[in-house]
């Protein structure tokens, strides 16, 4: 008995030396995820601007969904009811999710003022990476480039892809007012 009792501790001996437990203290590698980044957009059923630009949010979105970017699309007028709203989504093909803000908590909290107009927020870090229009098309209301040379929207989501910082934090927006009940 003596016999098996030292040969079942120097078993045991030896493997407790090889083993590694969760618990232990001792390097440990991780990989750090990327910021949860959510792109807000503030739209309106009526304004012609955010009819425009359905076509490229829906593709900017389908490039970017894996890159633990989110899409929300934001109605904070009232006259905008939620059955409108999902005919709109069908109408235009907007495959993410949208919201009514008729408290205008978010709208406030960004201080959106026209639509369409993005706010690209940094969920993890709570900050705001860029605010204002989705690229430089629409100059004035109703007046459109016949070029347009520059794409905030997709670059900030582009540089946020790659790890880059953003450059331009702001921009101008170009639409349809929201409004505001006091």
């Amino acid at each position: 008995m003596l016999l098996t009792a030292l040969v079942v501790g120097i078993f045991y001996a030896g493997i407790g030396s090889n083993l590694h437990f969760v618990d232990s203290p001792g390097p440990v590698t991780t990989i750090p995820q990327p910021d949860s980044v959510t792109v807000y957009l503030f739209f309106r059923i009526d304004c012609k601007i955010c009819e425009y630009y359905t076509n490229d949010l829906e593709k900017l979105y389908k490039k970017y969904r894996e890159d633990n970017v989110s899409f929300i699309a934001v109605f904070p007028n009232f006259m905008d009811k939620p059955p409108a709203i999902e005919r709109y989504r069908e109408k235009f093909g907007l495959p993410f999710p949208a919201k009514t803000d008729y408290s205008k908590r978010l709208t406030k909290k960004f201080k959106a003022t026209v639509t369409p107009e993005v706010v690209v927020y940094n969920e993890t870090k709570e900050i705001v990476l860029y605010q204002g229009r989705i690229d430089n098309t629409y100059y004035r209301l109703g007046r459109k480039r016949s070029v347009t040379t520059s794409s905030e929207l997709a670059t900030v989501l582009e540089k946020h892809s790659n790890g880059t910082p953003v450059d331009v934090a702001f921009t101008q927006a170009i639409g349809c007012f929201i409004q505001i009940q006091k």
